[in-house]
């Protein structure tokens, strides 16, 4: 409500400005292409238009602005229509009247000012209206030959797909085809916001309004990878693998070994303790490797075992086995990670 007098209190003080003149209170609209008795009458309208508006007859003034914007097609005639419909209430009406105010006023302005006022306070009200004001964009299927009524006012073909203003609340769009078929929509539209109402043949609205697209293919999943456990496993598998490598390794340094010393010893068993220190290097060695034959062993069948009950699974998840050939044991993991 505060925000309305505010408005009201700046539109009469807009208004008192357009009526001080010189020696008068009411000016006189500048003369366009009108013939002489046809400019006078125009005139006329204008003054009785101001002497209505300053008595409060607003819905009087509004009549007689309009006679004379029919003559004279003034940016000022129309600014004072946009200011009548203001003055009663009728926002959606002054809130167009004001738009074409400012068009009109400023590609005259270019070349005449006395119009920039106009212009400039045309663009005033239309910023205060602005939130007060919803809009509607109206779009037919089939315009050709169709009426159309924004909440009971006829719309001008030339008015279709473009804004127009509304009060806020529940709009009802009709349209009376050319096969003299009636069609109805409603939309809620609030103060500031601009909302499209699509009218169209039940069937050819469903193509137009709310065409059928495809659903987006859902990205696929990605695999689990399993819990700590099979995570855990892979390390001891992996650990097992080293073992038998160590295995590999030095059983074949202790063979080296003792094929040497049975070759220089020619093929009898040797019996020199020149030798003694190479006997030993191979117990080591065969120690060790039994020892990595055996905990590599273990080490690879445990984390075989933790991986396959360790953690979720899916068909991607990966899968671990253990192959032994000539060359020896080794862990074979496949799958994607």
């Amino acid at each position: 409500m505060l925000s309305s007098r505010r408005q009201m209190k700046t539109s009469l003080r807009v208004i008192a400005a357009l009526l001080v003149a010189a020696g008068l209170s009411i000016p006189s609209p500048p003369a366009l292409a009108a013939d002489a008795r046809g400019e006078a009458a125009a005139q006329k309208s204008y003054e009785e238009g101001n002497k209505l508006l300053k008595q409060g007859r607003h819905e009087e003034a509004l009549e007689r602005y309009r006679a004379a914007f029919a003559v004279t097609k003034s940016p000022n005639a129309r600014l004072m229509i946009a200011h009548s419909l203001l003055l009663l209430g009728r926002l959606a009406e002054a809130y167009d009247e004001f738009a074409a105010t400012r068009t009109e006023a400023a590609a005259k302005a270019e070349t005449q000012r006395q119009y920039e006022e106009a212009r400039d306070g045309a663009a005033h009200e239309l910023a205060l209206l602005e939130p007060r004001v919803g809009k509607v964009v109206v779009a037919l299927a089939e315009p050709e030959g169709a009426r159309v009524t924004v909440n009971g006012a006829p719309l001008a073909a030339e008015r279709l797909g473009v804004p127009v203003a509304v009060m806020p609340g529940k709009v009802e769009v009709v349209v009376e085809g050319a096969d003299g078929a009636t069609l109805r929509r409603e939309a809620d539209v609030a103060g500031g916001q601009t909302k499209t109402i699509f009218v169209a043949p039940a069937g050819a609205q469903s193509d137009a309004k709310n065409p059928v697209v495809p659903e987006p293919d859902k990205p696929e999943e990605p695999a689990k990878s399993g819990g700590g456990v099979r995570v855990a496993g892979f390390v001891v598998a992996g650990l097992g693998v080293v073992g038998l490598g160590v295995f590999g390794v030095t059983t074949g340094m202790a063979q080296s070994k003792y094929d040497t010393m049975v070759e220089e010893c020619g093929g009898k068993r040797c019996t020199d303790q020149r030798y003694a220190a190479t006997v030993d290097e191979g117990k080591r060695l065969d120690t060790i490797a039994t020892a990595s034959l055996i905990g590599g062993a273990a080490a690879l069948a445990a984390g075989a075992v933790m991986i396959a009950v360790g953690g979720p699974k899916d068909r991607k998840a990966p899968t671990a086995r253990i192959e032994v050939g000539p060359g020896g044991a080794m862990l074979r993991v496949g799958g994607v990670f």
